[in-house]
């Protein structure tokens, strides 16, 4: 079996506003993928990726928790390490852009990955 971070690293793009600041200070940060994203980049954890901003590169990160989750299980600590300021900023960015389109996002699962800076 090959080892997930043998593979060629993925891309994750972050594209929230006041994320930018916090995802280059902090060593842990937290993004979010649609099941369409996840599937297309297959990511598990450990998986070397390649973090950008928008269209900059930022640097070179390592999976280290990739989960479903729903809405409503997002916590305080899921905003702070995801750059928002507050939970509720945070779920109505995940609305507006990971569950954008979804006939009832309350009840959708999306994918929380969080990763450390190589």
């Amino acid at each position: 079996m090959i080892p997930p971070n043998a593979a060629p690293p993925k891309t994750i793009v972050i594209v929230y506003p006041g994320a930018e600041e916090k995802i280059r200070k902090q060593y842990v940060y937290q993004t979010y993928l649609t099941p369409q994203e996840h599937d297309r980049i297959a990511l598990v954890p450990g998986n070397r990726l390649v973090v950008k901003f928008k269209d900059e590169v930022v640097g070179e990160g390592q999976a280290i928790l990739v989960e479903r989750t729903l809405l409503e299980r997002l916590s305080p600590y899921d905003a702070m390490s995801a750059g928002y300021e507050t939970v509720d900023a945070q779920k109505k960015h995940v609305l507006q852009t990971v569950l954008a389109g979804v006939k009832k996002p309350e009840k959708a699962e999306f994918w929380k990955v969080l990763f450390r800076w190589l």
